[in-house]
């Protein structure tokens, strides 16, 4: 499973960054870096789930 984010859709709100801080870290231009693209252990898919779900843009999914 891979983690992504549509950069297009994303509007920097930082719920990403602030709170999956083991996914992600804010850029300076504020959008998030992934930090964990292969998501080879069950925290960190349970970790990306939780992200996907504050995500108020949808910007971030998970592909198989």
């Amino acid at each position: 499973m891979k983690l992504r984010v549509d950069y297009k859709k994303c509007e920097k709100a930082g719920e990403c960054y602030y709170n999956h801080t083991a996914l992600f870290e804010r850029t300076d231009n504020g959008f998030p870096k992934i930090l964990v693209e292969d998501l080879t252990t069950d925290a960190l898919r349970h970790e990306a789930m939780e992200a996907i779900e504050v995500c108020p843009t949808g910007a971030i999914t998970v592909e198989e």
